[in-house]
């Protein structure tokens, strides 16, 4: 059986995912996911899989839950529900047989098999707008340069990126004037 996570394990479950960079995005733990549970229980499954693992193949938790769906290693032992699936952890990363066992465990036990569906973390899951949030605000950058004499330039620059951003700017050179401004955004889910 599951065994509950605490809250240091859900954050090191987290941590790990980052750390090795290889998260499923939405799009393809939704199509994992299709392929292997009801249309009924997809939803509630791809949840699942975001607050147990942030959709990494390769996370563990302190416990030893490991993969997208955090399946124990002794459900792939002699007698385990997922006998014939898994073989041991290593065989847990792979993101197929992963699903695979969690179609066995989900049948046996419920959702309540995962704590963070038994704590009520996909009561109001809104598919992958809910996992990528809402993330808001600009960035602008503007430079303008300008000379007096006999010669004037100016110049300005600018952009904008939403998210996350920096801007820089300079202004350089007799009688001209240059202006730099960049903004970027990203998000990883």
């Amino acid at each position: 059986m599951f065994k509950k996570l605490s809250l240091i394990g859900c954050i090191a479950t987290l941590a790990a995912s980052y750390v090795n960079g290889q998260a499923l995005s939405c799009s393809q733990i939704t199509s994992l996911a299709d392929e292997y549970f009801n249309s009924t229980v997809v939803s509630n499954m791809v949840c699942i899989s975001y607050y147990e693992s942030s959709w990494n193949p390769q996370a563990v938790n302190p416990s030893g839950a490991t993969g997208l769906w955090q399946i124990m290693e002794d459900h792939c032992s002699d007698g385990g529900l997922c006998q014939g699936i898994c073989t041991d952890q290593q065989s847990l990363f792979d993101p197929d047989t992963n699903a695979k066992c969690a179609v066995v465990v989900l049948e046996a036990q419920g959702y309540d098999a995962w704590t963070t569906y038994d704590n009520g973390d996909c009561d109001n899951w809104n598919g992958c707008s809910a996992a990528s949030g809402s993330n808001s605000g600009s960035n602008s950058g503007s430079n303008s340069g300008s000379n007096s004499g006999s010669n004037s330039g100016s110049n300005s620059g600018s952009n904008s990126g939403s998210n996350s951003g920096s801007n820089s700017g300079s202004q350089t050179g007799q009688n001209t004037g240059t202006g730099t401004g960049s903004g970027t955004g990203s998000n990883n889910y």
